[in-house]
């Protein structure tokens, strides 16, 4: 039964992939602009604009672009940037491990702020920390991760000196240096997630310790600190780790500013300036990219929630 539902899980895959393409495809023709007027600039006429959109067929009916486009994305051709002429899906495949490992850094990041508070503010229900640290937790989820990093940079890059101000260096290059400059970024990008993971620890904590086997090895003289560690811990951890992934396709798909911010030459630089640009085959392929790596997200934590809680794979509660 388990594997069934891991099957049928990784077979729904298929139409929510091509759900999305539809979706990405038809969102960004209806976006204002054009990717000629911005490759053309002072240069455009009517003649020019016509000339460019044949040359990309970009003139022909959307459904035609759109399994044309597909059909080629398939075996691997997202086509040329229309700004720089280059292969776009070299430049996209380059840049994935540079995003993957700044999402995966904001993760730690999150985990390491929201496990542990979540687990005190539990364990002080009522008390002082616990109040301190959800007034900030909610303080926290309403500062946007940009201003969180301009004002990291400004403290601790330019007036502190602790840190190099932006840039990337591959970590099989100088692992010292890729961390250094991707310490700033990865806060940056998992305060915001923290906050979440901050509460949801906090709330299935909470559950966990009102429930009646807690309360029998209680009775029975079990230490608190144990009660915590070999019970408690153990139950309340499934549904954050289930949030916590999502949180984590999340990041992936929300370093756009961060890595402008930053000078991160990852894919969320990449759709930033293929914003600015209108290079349409960019967006495209990027904005895919982000979505495929959420959905895959996605379906990792259901496989593992369904491991974590066989339950899941009869559909029982």
């Amino acid at each position: 039964m388990i594997w069934r539902r891991i099957g049928s899980r990784l077979l729904a895959l298929i139409p929510i992939l091509l759900a999305s393409s539809v979706v990405v495809f038809f969102t960004l023709n209806l976006v204002p602009g054009s990717a000629a007027s911005a490759f053309l600039g002072n240069q455009q006429t009517q003649a020019t604009i016509a000339a460019f959109n044949h040359r990309y067929g970009l003139d022909r009916p959307l459904v035609v672009q759109y399994f044309d486009w597909v059909t080629h994305a398939i075996h691997g051709d997202f086509g040329l940037s229309l700004q720089s002429q280059d292969a776009v899906g070299p430049q996209v495949l380059s840049r994935i491990p540079v995003t993957l490992e700044l999402a995966v850094l904001g993760m730690f990041a999150a985990l390491l702020i929201g496990l542990p508070l979540g687990i005190i503010a539990a364990t002080r229900r009522g008390k002082r920390t616990d109040i301190v640290l959800s007034v900030v937790a909610v303080a926290g989820m309403s500062i946007p991760n940009f201003v969180i990093a301009t004002a990291l940079v400004l403290v601790v890059a330019l007036d502190l000196g602790l840190v190099p101000v932006g840039g990337y260096v591959p970590f099989t290059e100088d692992p010292v240096q890729n961390l250094e400059l991707l310490l700033l970024p990865s806060i940056a990008l998992g305060l915001g997630p923290s906050t979440i993971l901050f509460r949801i620890m906090r709330s299935s904590m909470l559950e966990v310790l009102e429930s009646d086997y807690v309360r029998t090895a209680r009775a029975k003289g079990v230490s608190f600190q144990m009660v915590i560690i070999r019970h408690a811990f153990r139950n309340a951890v499934i549904p954050f780790l289930t949030v916590a992934g999502l949180e984590f396709a999340g990041l992936f798909g929300g370093a756009v500013i961060i890595e402008q911010i930053f000078l991160i030459p990852g894919l969320g630089s990449y759709v930033f300036t293929a914003i600015e640009g209108r290079d349409y085959f960019v967006l495209l392929a990027s904005i895919m990219t982000m979505t495929t790596v959420v959905v895959l997200v996605n379906a990792f934590v259901d496989i593992a929630a369904i491991f974590i809680d066989p339950r899941k794979a009869s559909g029982a509660e």
